[in-house]
C-alpha cells in the first residue's frame, strides 16, 4: 500500500489528491485499457491504482505488481493503521493551508518523512512521523537530530500503549475510539501555577525551616507543576503546529517527574513557568547573600591551613566527602535508572573535571555529579550547567546552589553515612582510608 509513484509522462503523483498532485484525473489511470507507465519511486517496479473504502475513509492507493522486490516504499506502506494515520496527518496539514507530501526523502538519504508539511511561504517544514512500530530511544533521538540538522521540525505520533521515548523527543500519543476521529491523549502539557499567599515568606517549602542554615523568611520560588493537557482532536493539534501556537519544549521546572521532559506547550504556559523559574532564581540569590558570611569564614579558615588543626579538619572533611560519595553511589544509580530508563555508569571516584564530584554517565554522556565540592563548582559552573547535582544533606545542597548556575537542578538523597569529622582510629583494616590516603586520592597522587 503506497501513496506516491512515478508516472512516465506526469512525474511524481500523489493518489490521496483528486488531481494526483499534478493536475490529472485519477480515472485516467484507474483500470485503463492499456498499461500505464506507472512505477515505484524506489524500486522501479510497476504499480496499479486501487480504490477501497474502510469505514469513513475513501482510500486511493498504489499496489506493487506481483513478485515485486522489497523496497523502502513497500516498507513505508506496511500496516493499515499506519496508512490511515498518514492520511489523517496530511489531510489536517492541508486543511490548515499547508502543502503535504508523502515519503519525502533527503537528497543524501539521511532522512525520509512519512508526511512532510510545508508552510505557504516555504519558511517552515515539519515532518509528521507515524511511528506505530517499536523503536529505541537512541534511534529515535538520532532520527530527530538528522531532521534538526536539515532545518526541519518534527513531531512523532504513536498509538502504542508503552512509549519509552515520549519524553525524549517532540512527540504525542494518540488513540482512535470506535473508528472515530483520532484524539491526542499525551504529549501536550499545561502549567499549573501555585504560590504562597505571601510571596515574600515561603510557607510551603518542603525543607524544615525553609532553607537549612538560612535564618529568616525566604521569598517563594513557586510550587507550580506541569500536567498533561486533556485529550484533544488530532486535527486541532496539527492545526496548532502549523499556526505555530504550540511548540515542543523541554520543561525547566525542577521535579522528579517532569524536569527536562519534552512536551508541547503554548506561549501562555511558557510564561507561567518562566515566572516561577525567575522567582526561584531570586530565592537562590537571597540564600547566597545570607550564606556569604559563612562562606567568607570558610575561605578564611581555608587560608589558614598551615595551622595543624586547620589541616587536620581539612583532611577530615575530605574523608567525610569520600564517605558521602560512596554512600550515595547506589541510591543515585537507582534514581538515574528510574528517571532515564537507561542503565547509568557511576565512576569509581571523584574527578577534578567534575569539581571533585563523582560523575554519572547515561549513554556515554555526563548526566549527574555526586557530591561535588562547592568551592570548585564556581569555575566549572558553565561546563556543569546541564548536569544534575546530588547532595547528601540539605545544607550541602544550599552550599552547592550558592556556586552553581541559578536554578540548576540539585537533588538531595539522605542516607546513613559516617560523621563529617570522624575520630582517627588507632588500628585500621586494609579496606579503610587513612587521612593521608584520602588526601592523596582527592589529589590524584595515589595514581602517580
Amino acid at each position: 500500500m503506497v501513496f506516491v509513484g512515478m508516472h512516465g509522462q506526469w512525474g511524481r503523483i500523489d493518489t490521496t489528491q483528486p488531481d494526483l498532485g499534478c493536475g490529472q484525473d485519477r480515472e485516467s489511470i484507474y483500470k485503463p485499457k492499456s498499461p500505464v507507465p506507472l512505477t515505484c519511486y524506489d524500486c522501479g517496479w510497476r504499480l496499479h491504482l486501487v480504490h477501497r473504502t474502510h469505514g469513513r475513509y475513501d482510500l486511493w492507493f498504489l499496489r506493487h505488481a506481483p513478485h515485486a522486490p522489497d523496497c523502502a516504499a513497500k516498507a513505508a506502506g506496511e500496516g493499515l493503521q499506519h496508512h490511515l494515520l498518514k492520511l489523517d496527518l496530511a489531510h489536517h496539514a492541508r486543511a490548515a493551508g499547508w502543502t503535504a507530501e508523502f515519503e519525502v526523502a533527503a537528497p543524501d538519504g539521511s532522512w525520509r518523512a512519512d508526511v512532510l508539511a510545508t508552510s505557504p511561504d516555504g519558511e517552515r517544514r515539519v515532518a509528521l512521523e507515524a511511528q506505530m512500530s517499536a523503536i529505541t530511544v537512541t534511534d529515535i533521538e538520532a532520527r530527530t537530530g538528522r531532521y534538526r540538522a536539515a532545518g526541519i521540525e518534527v513531531c512523532w505520533f504513536t498509538d502504542r500503549k508503552t512509549v519509552p521515548w515520549l519524553d525524549y523527543v517532540p512527540s504525542v500519543q494518540i488513540a482512535r475510539v470506535d473508528d472515530g476521529p483520532v484524539q491526542v491523549t499525551a504529549g501536550p502539557a499545561r502549567f499549573v501555577p501555585e504560590w504562597c499567599e505571601d510571596r515574600e515568606d515561603c510557607g510551603l517549602c518542603a525543607c524544615a525551616g525553609c532553607g537549612p542554615g538560612v535564618d529568616g523568611p525566604l521569598p517563594c520560588g513557586g510550587h507550580g507543576t506541569w500536567a498533561m493537557a486533556g485529550p484533544l482532536p488530532l486535527e486541532r493539534f496539527v492545526a496548532a503546529i502549523c499556526a505555530d501556537t504550540t511548540r515542543p519544549y523541554r520543561l525547566r521546572t525542577q521535579g522528579w517527574d517532569e524536569h527536562g521532559r519534552w512536551r508541547w506547550i503554548t506561549r501562555a504556559y511558557f510564561a507561567l513557568e518562566d515566572e516561577q523559574v525567575r522567582a526561584e532564581s531570586r530565592r537562590q540569590e537571597v540564600i547566597t547573600r545570607r550564606l556569604e558570611p559563612e562562606r567568607r569564614q570558610e575561605a578564611q579558615h581555608a587560608a589558614g591551613e598551615d595551622n595543624d588543626t586547620a589541616a587536620q579538619a581539612h583532611h577530615a572533611a575530605i574523608l567525610a566527602l569520600l564517605q558521602r560519595q560512596r554512600a550515595l553511589m547506589k541510591p543515585v544509580f537507582e534514581f538515574v535508572r528510574h528517571e532515564t530508563g537507561a542503565l547509568p555508569k557511576v565512576a569509581d571516584e571523584g574527578s577534578p573535571d567534575f569539581a571533585m564530584g563523582v560523575p554519572v554517565y547515561v549513554r556515554g554522556a555526563p548526566y549527574a555529579v555526586i557530591c561535588p565540592v562547592a568551592g570548585r563548582v564556581t569555575r566549572l559552573r558553565e561546563q556543569l550547567a546541564k548536569v544534575v547535582f546530588f547532595a547528601a544533606t540539605d545544607r550541602e545542597r544550599w552550599r552547592i546552589a550558592a556556586q552553581a548556575v541559578p536554578g540548576q537542578r540539585i537533588e538531595v538523597i539522605q542516607v546513613d553515612h559516617a560523621p563529617s569529622a570522624p575520630e582517627t582510629p588507632q588500628r585500621r583494616g586494609d579496606s579503610e582510608f587513612t587521612v593521608k590516603q584520602a588526601v592523596n586520592r582527592m589529589l590524584g597522587l595515589d595514581r602517580m
